[in-house]
C-alpha cells in the first residue's frame, strides 16, 4: 500500500446552494453585544449533525466590535479536506444597523468572489493535511457589522463500517450569545449521547425533538484557559454522541481497516527485521527493531487522501519511504516484531486526555495517537515509536504517560490499563574552583539523568547536535558568570543506553566569579538553577480554578561545590520543608577551603488541586528561598579569627562580614535573628514595597555590607522612599565606587532628585541615561513621567513609545500614551489605541483592564471606568490594589453607597492590607460615615507609612471634619517627608487657608508646580 493520493485543489468539490431539508433555522438575538473589552463575539453558533449521512451544518453570526476585529476577521475562510469532504456554502452576508435601529442584510457575497487556496499550516510541525480553504475578502466592513456565514460539510468517500460519532467541547474564549447543537436522527439509528458537566459549571439545556435532540446554551461563560491542567480534568461541559456499542466493536473496525497496511510488502519488512537481529538475543532484537523505527524512520505526517486521520500507510511503504506518522510507524514496528515471533499490535491512546478516555462512551473520536503493545516472556510492554533518543533495555524501558489505550485486535473487548510512569532522576553537580589570581579558576559540570529525563536529554543531543547542545548549556551558565571562558569541546557523554542512564561532563575556565576584567568580588553567589531543569516553573501570582499537573515521580538534586584558598569555612546546616506535592531539603557541608550546598527536590503527588494552589505556591516559595549558595571569598582579612561566618540559605545579595554598630542596631539585629536574617528581611521588605521596615533593618546592618553593591542599592532605594535623603546619597556614592559606570546608581539618583522636588535635575540626568545604548526600560518610564511633569509632553510621548516598542501591551505605557494623546486633542485615536490593544490580546489581562479604568477616569469619564476596574479586580481576586481601584471608580462616579458596600467587603477579605484600609477610609468619608472613616484612615497610615497618599488623604479628612490644627500637623510632616507630592501640598494649602495662615499661597504654588494631570483629574473632594 503506497502513500495516499490526495485530491488536487482543482478537483475539490464545492458549490453554493441552500441548506438541506433537515436544517432548522435559528433566530438571532440582535440586541446582544459582546461587552466592553471584547473585540468581537458571536450572536449565534449553530451546529447540526445529520446522523445518517454524517453531514455537518454550521452557521456563525459574528459581531465586530472594534477596529482590530475588523482588521483580523474580515477575511472569511472555510477549511475542508477535498479528499474526504464536499463543501456546500449556503450564504455569506454582512448585516448592518440602519439609522432607525433596524438590522439590514446587505447583498450576499457572490460565488465569483470566493477564492480556493491551499496552504499547509502545520508544515513546520512535520504535518501535511492537504486541506484547502475557501476564502472571501469582504469589502466595506465597519465596526458594528455582523458577518453571517453558513455551510455544510458532507463526506466524499466514507470509510466502510465507519459509524457516526461526535465530540463537542463547549468552551469559548470569546463572548457567545447563543449556542445550539442538534442531532438529526432517522428511525432505526442506534445512537447514544451523554453530557459531561462539572459541578457548579453552567451547562446547556437538552430538548427532545421529533427528528432527534438538541442542546441550547445561553450566554455560556468565557473560558479562561490555564496551563498544565491534567488531561482527564474537564472544567467545561463535554458533549459526546456515538453509534458505537462497545470498545470491542471499535477495535474490530480498526483491525479490519488496518489489516492490509499491516501485511503490505511483508517480504521487505521481514528482510529488514532479520538484518537488524543478527547476533542478538530475542530481547535485544526487540529493542533493535524499536530503535530502528524510532531513530531511522523520521516523523512526517502525510495525513490527506481517502481515510485521512484514520488509515495508515502500509508497513512496506513506510519502510521504503523512511518516514511516517504515529500510525505509520506503529504499523511498521508491529509488523517487524511479528516477523520476529513477538505478539505485537498497535494501541490507540489519547495523548492529552490520557486515562480520561475511560469516562467516555466507545467511539473513534477520542484517540489522537498510536503506540505499540507487545508480549515477551509472559510480560506486556508498551513502546512509542515516535520517541527519538529513548534508552533502556526491556527492564528499563520507560513507561508511557497515557494511562489507558485500545489494542487494535479482533479479540479486544475493552480498554487497556497502561502502567504508570517510573521514577526519573536528575543530578547536577557543579564544582567551582575559585582562584583570585585568575589563573586556575574553573567550573566543572556533571549532569546525570535516568528515566524519561535521560530520554529527553538524549533526544535534545540528537536533534540539536552535540556542539549546539553544549552551546546552550554554556549560555545558561554565562547568564550567571559573565567572565566564563567556554570550552564546548570539553563535553564528554557517557550514555549507558541499556540502563537508560546518561552522564555529561564539561569544564570551562572561570577567571573571576564577578565581572570580567575586574578583580574577583568578596562574595560568591549562585542559585539552585539546576532544580529547574526538571521541576516545573510557575507563576506564583496566577489564580487557578483548575488543577496543576506535576511531573511525578521525580527526584532532582543540584549540588554546588565551591572550592579554593579564598573560600572561608561555613557552619554546616540542614533545612527541610514539605508542601503540597513536594519534599525539599537543603544541606550545607563545609571543610577547609570548600563549601558544598546540596539542594534536593522530590515530587509526592501527580497534581495540585485548585483549592491547594495558593498553599502550594506559598510553601514552594518558602522552600526555594533556601536555594541560593552564598560564600565569603575575601582577598585579605587580618582579623579573621575574631569573626564567625554562617551559611545563608535565603537568596540575598550579600553576606555579613561581622556585627558592628550601636546598641539600638544590635537590638534590631537581635530581634531579626542575626545579621544575615536582618539583611535578608530588609531585601524582602523593600521588594514588597515595605520601605520603612526595610530601611530600619538595612540601616542596622549597612556597615556589614559596605562593599556589597546590591545591598547599597537596596538601602539607597529604601532611604529615598522614606525621606532619608542624606543616607541615600551616601549609599549611592558607595555603590558608584563599587561598580563604576553602572547605570543603576544613576537611575536611583534621578529618583532622589524627584523625591527632593528637583525635577529639572532629574529630567536632565534621565535624558542623558536615555541616550545611552541599551538603557533599561525603567529609564524611559521615569523619563516619560518627569518630562510630563515638566511640561515636555512631546518628549514624554516619545519615551512612552520607546517602552511600547519593547513591550507592546505594557499597561503603564499604554495608559500614559493614550492619556497624552487625549490631552493633545486626539481623543478618537487615543480611545482606539488603548481599547484596540486590549481587545487584541489573546488572554484577558487584569493589568490592562486596570489601565483602561485609569484612562477613562483621567479623561473625565468615570462611569466608563467602573466595568474595567471591576473586571480587573475579578481577574486578580487576590490583589487588594485592584479592589481599591474598583472602589475608587465607584467613588469618582458618585456611587458612594455602592462604593462603601464594596469597600467593606474588601476590608473583610484583606484585613491589615493598606489598600483595603484605603478603600474603606475613602469610601466611608465620601459616604459621610466618619465614625467608620477615621479608624480606617489611621490604619492606612499605620500600614503604609511610606505612601504619601495615605498621609495626604488623612490630613484632608481631618480638615473636612473641622480639625484643622490636627490636619496642619499631619500635612506639614507629610510635606517634609514627601516634598515632591503635589496632592500633599494642595491639601496642606487648603488647611492653611482655613486657618488664615499666610503660608497658604506658597503651598498653593508648590501644589500647582508638582501636581500631575492625573492627580488633578482624579481628585476626590
Amino acid at each position: 500500500m503506497s502513500i495516499r493520493k490526495h485530491v488536487p485543489i482543482e478537483q475539490a468539490e464545492w458549490l453554493v446552494q441552500p441548506p438541506a431539508y433537515w436544517v432548522q433555522q435559528r433566530s438571532v438575538d440582535w440586541a446582544w453585544r459582546p461587552g466592553e473589552g471584547h473585540g468581537f463575539g458571536y450572536l449565534l453558533i449553530d451546529e447540526q449533525h445529520h446522523v445518517a449521512s454524517q453531514a455537518l451544518y454550521a452557521r456563525t453570526v459574528m459581531m465586530l466590535a472594534s477596529l482590530s476585529a475588523v482588521q483580523t476577521q474580515s477575511q472569511v475562510m472555510v477549511e475542508f479536506d477535498p479528499a474526504a469532504q464536499r463543501l456546500q456554502l449556503h450564504e455569506l452576508a454582512i448585516w448592518r444597523m440602519a439609522t432607525d435601529g433596524a438590522w439590514q442584510k446587505r447583498e450576499p457575497v457572490a460565488k465569483e468572489a470566493f477564492l480556493l487556496r491551499q496552504r499547509e499550516q502545520q508544515f513546520e510541525q512535520q504535518t501535511l493535511k492537504g486541506y484547502v480553504s475557501l476564502v472571501a475578502l469582504l469589502e466595506d466592513v465597519r465596526i458594528g457589522d455582523v458577518i453571517d456565514l453558513s455551510w455544510t460539510l458532507l463526506p466524499r468517500e466514507p470509510l466502510p463500517g465507519l459509524l457516526f460519532t461526535a465530540l463537542h467541547f463547549l468552551a469559548w474564549s470569546v463572548p457567545v450569545a447563543h449556542y445550539c447543537l442538534a442531532l438529526r436522527v432517522s428511525a432505526g439509528h442506534d445512537l447514544r449521547w451523554r453530557l459531561h458537566a462539572p459541578d457548579a459549571v453552567p451547562a446547556p439545556s437538552e430538548t427532545a425533538e421529533t427528528d432527534g435532540v438538541s442542546w441550547c446554551f445561553e450566554r455560556p461563560p468565557i473560558f479562561q484557559a490555564e496551563g498544565n491542567v491534567p488531561g482527564g480534568h474537564w472544567t467545561f461541559p463535554v458533549l459526546e454522541a456515538s453509534a458505537w456499542q462497545s470498545w470491542g466493536q471499535v477495535a474490530r473496525f480498526f483491525a479490519e481497516l488496518w489489516a492490509d497496511a499491516a501485511q503490505d510488502d511483508s517480504a521487505s519488512v521481514a528482510a529488514e527485521a532479520r538484518h537488524l537481529v543478527v547476533g542478538k538475543t530475542r530481547a535485544e532484537s526487540i529493542i533493535a527493531a524499536l530503535r530502528f523505527v524510532q531513530n531511522d524512520i523520521r516523523y512526517l505526517s502525510v495525513d490527506f487522501g481517502h481515510g485521512a486521520g484514520m488509515l495508515p500507510n502500509g508497513a512496506g511503504t513506510v519502510l521504503r519511504r523512511r518516514f511516517g506518522d504515529c500510525k505509520d510507524k506503529s504499523i511498521l514496528l508491529a509488523a517487524m516484531l511479528r516477523e520476529l515471533g513477538i505478539a505485537a499490535r498497535p494501541v490507540l491512546v489519547a495523548s492529552g486526555w490520557r486515562d480520561g478516555i475511560k469516562r467516555l462512551m466507545p467511539s473513534t473520536a477520542c484517540f489522537n495517537h498510536v503506540i505499540v503493545g507487545f508480549e515477551f516472556d509472559g510480560q506486556r510492554y508498551f513502546a512509542d515509536p515516535t520517541v527519538v533518543g529513548q534508552g533502556g533495555d526491556l527492564a528499563h524501558l520507560n513507561a508511557l504517560p497515557f494511562g489507558a489505550g485500545l489494542a487494535i485486535d479482533p479479540t479486544t473487548d475493552g480498554l487497556l490499563e497502561l502502567p504508570p510512569a517510573g521514577l526519573a532522576e536528575l543530578i547536577l553537580t557543579e564544582t567551582f574552583i575559585l582562584d583570585r589570581r585568575g589563573v586556575n579558576g574553573a567550573v566543572e559540570q556533571l549532569l546525570e539523568a535516568t528515566g524519561w529525563l535521560a530520554d529527553d536529554i538524549r533526544a535534545a543531543i540528537l536533534n540539536q547536535g552535540q556542539r549546539q547542545f553544549a552551546k546552550h548549556r554554556i549560555e545558561a551558565l554565562q547568564q550567571n558568570f559573565l567572565a566564563l571562558q567556554p570550552n564546548p569541546d570539553s563535553l564528554q557523554i557517557n550514555d549507558e543506553s541499556d540502563g537508560n542512564r546518561i552522564e555529561l561532563r564539561s569544564r570551562h575556565g572561570l577567571p573571576t566569579w564577578g565581572q570580567a576584567e575586574r578583580k574577583p568580588p568578596d562574595f560568591f553567589s549562585y542559585g539552585a538553577h539546576g532544580l529547574f531543569l526538571a521541576v516545573e516553573t510557575i507563576d506564583p501570582h496566577q489564580q487557578r480554578a483548575q488543577p496543576f499537573q506535576l511531573r511525578h515521580p521525580l527526584r532532582v538534586c543540584h549540588s554546588v561545590v565551591v572550592r579554593g584558598k579564598a573560600v572561608k569555612k561555613q557552619k554546616a546546616g540542614t533545612f527541610r520543608h514539605e508542601g503540597p506535592g513536594f519534599l525539599y531539603q537543603a544541606d550545607i557541608q563545609s571543610r577547609r577551603h570548600e563549601v558544598r550546598f546540596d539542594y534536593r527536590w522530590e515530587s509526592t503527588a501527580t497534581e495540585i488541586p485548585a483549592e491547594q494552589w495558593p498553599t502550594y505556591c506559598q510553601q514552594r516559595a518558602i522552600a526555594l528561598e533556601r536555594a541560593g549558595a552564598l560564600v565569603h571569598t575575601p582577598a585579605f582579612k587580618p582579623v579573621a579569627a575574631t569573626l564567625r561566618f554562617f551559611p545563608v540559605l535565603a537568596v540575598v545579595c550579600g553576606l555579613a562580614a561581622g556585627w558592628l554598630g550601636n546598641a539600638g542596631n544590635n537590638r534590631i539585629v537581635r530581634e531579626a535573628g542575626g545579621i544575615e536574617a536582618a539583611g535578608s528581611k530588609a531585601f524582602e521588605h523593600v521588594k514588597r514595597g515595605e520601605f520603612t521596615q526595610g530601611y530600619e533593618l538595612a540601616a542596622a546592618v549597612v556597615p556589614n555590607y559596605r562593599n556589597n553593591f546590591d545591598f547599597q542599592m537596596m538601602f539607597s532605594e529604601a532611604a529615598v522612599r522614606t525621606g532619608h535623603f542624606a543616607e541615600a546619597e551616601q549609599a549611592l556614592e558607595k555603590a558608584r565606587s563599587l561598580r563604576a559606570g553602572d547605570i543603576l546608581p544613576e537611575q536611583l539618583q534621578a529618583a532622589l532628585f524627584e523625591a527632593r522636588g528637583q525635577l529639572s535635575q532629574a529630567l536632565e540626568l534621565l535624558k542623558r541615561l536615555g541616550s545611552q545604548a541599551g538603557a533599561p526600560e525603567r529609564v524611559y518610564s521615569d523619563l516619560a513621567r518627569i518630562s510630563e511633569r515638566m511640561g515636555e509632553f512631546g518628549a514624554a510621548r516619545t519615551a512612552w513609545e520607546t517602552v511600547l516598542a519593547r513591550h507592546p501591551a505594557e499597561p503603564e505605557a499604554l495608559y500614559s500614551l493614550a492619556r497624552l494623546m487625549w490631552m493633545a486633542g486626539e481623543q478618537e485615536r487615543a480611545d482606539k489605541l488603548i481599547t484596540g490593544v486590549i481587545a487584541s490580546q489573546p488572554v484577558p489581562s487584569a493589568g490592562l483592564e486596570s489601565a483602561l479604568a485609569r484612562y477613562f477616569s483621567v479623561t473625565s469619564r468615570p462611569a466608563r471606568a467602573i466595568d474595567p476596574a471591576r473586571r480587573a479586580a475579578e481577574r486578580e481576586p487576590g490583589d487588594p490594589y485592584l479592589a481599591y481601584k474598583h472602589v475608587r471608580a465607584l467613588i469618582e462616579s458618585r456611587r458612594y453607597d455602592e462604593a462603601l458596600a464594596v469597600a467593606i467587603g474588601v476590608n473583610e477579605k484583606f484585613p491589615k492590607q493598606p489598600m483595603a484600609a484605603a478603600a474603606l477610609a475613602t469610601a466611608a468619608a465620601m459616604a459621610n460615615d466618619n465614625l467608620r472613616a477615621e479608624p480606617a484612615f489611621k490604619e492606612w497610615v499605620e500600614l503604609a507609612p511610606d505612601n504619601p497618599d495615605a498621609v495626604s488623604s488623612y490630613g484632608f479628612f481631618l480638615h473636612r471634619v473641622g480639625r484643622d490644627l490636627e490636619s496642619q500637623n499631619v500635612l506639614e510632616q507629610g510635606t517634609r517627608k514627601f516634598p515632591s507630592h503635589g496632592n500633599l501640598w494642595l491639601n496642606y494649602a487648603v488647611t492653611l487657608e482655613a486657618l488664615g495662615d499666610p503660608n497658604a499661597a506658597q503651598a498653593r504654588q508648590q501644589a500647582s508646580r508638582l501636581m500631575t494631570d492625573e492627580q488633578r483629574a482624579t481628585l476626590v473632594r
